[in-house]
C-alpha cells in the first residue's frame, strides 16, 4: 500500500516536473523565435538596401535569412504542439462523449509524440550527412547549423506532447 502511494506520488512529482519543464521550454523557443524574426527583418533589410540603394548586393544575405527562416518555423512548429495551435478537425471529436473524447485526445497527442520521434531520427541523419557540407555564400558555416533545427525542435515535440499527455 504504501509502496503504491510512494510511486503514484513519484508519478505525480514527475509530471509536474514534465509541465514546468515543457512550459520554460516553450518560453526560451518563442523568445528563440522572436529573435530570429528580428534577425530576419534586420538581414533581409540589409540585403534590399545594399542590393537597390546601393548598387552592391549582399551574397549571403537570402541564404542567411533562408536557414533562420528554417529555425523559426520548427520552434513554432514545437511550441504549437504544446498550445494546442496547431489546426484540427473538432467536428468529429466534438461530437464523441467524454471518455471517447479524451481518448482520441490522447491518441492525437501520441501521434504528435511519434511525429517527433520521427524528426529526431531522420533529424539527426541529415545532420550528419551535412558534416562536410556548408553554405554557399557563406563558406565557413557547416550546412548542419540549419539541419540541426530538425532533430533539435523534433525533441521538443517529443517533451511537449509527452507533457500534454499529462494535463489531458
Amino acid at each position: 500500500m504504501l509502496a503504491k502511494l510512494l510511486n503514484r506520488l513519484a508519478l505525480t512529482i514527475a509530471g509536474r516536473l514534465l509541465v514546468t519543464v515543457a512550459e520554460a521550454l516553450n518560453r526560451l523557443a518563442m523568445s528563440l523565435a522572436s529573435l530570429l524574426m528580428v534577425m530576419i527583418f534586420i538581414v533581409a533589410g540589409l540585403g534590399v538596401i545594399f542590393r537597390y540603394g546601393l548598387q552592391h548586393s549582399l551574397p549571403w544575405a537570402d541564404e542567411a535569412a533562408a536557414y533562420l527562416f528554417i529555425w523559426l518555423i520548427f520552434l513554432g512548429a514545437a511550441s504549437e504542439v504544446w498550445t494546442d495551435g496547431h489546426p484540427a478537425m473538432h467536428l468529429f471529436e466534438d461530437r464523441l462523449p467524454p471518455r471517447l473524447r479524451r481518448a482520441a485526445q490522447i491518441i492525437a497527442t501520441l501521434t504528435i509524440g511519434v511525429w517527433g520521434g520521427v524528426l529526431v531520427f531522420s533529424g539527426i541523419k541529415a545532420v550528419m550527412l551535412e558534416a562536410a557540407e556548408s553554405m554557399s555564400s557563406l563558406p565557413g558555416i557547416s550546412l548542419q547549423l540549419p539541419y540541426a533545427a530538425i532533430p533539435v525542435c523534433g525533441a521538443l515535440i517529443i517533451i511537449f506532447a509527452l507533457a500534454k499527455l499529462r494535463t489531458r
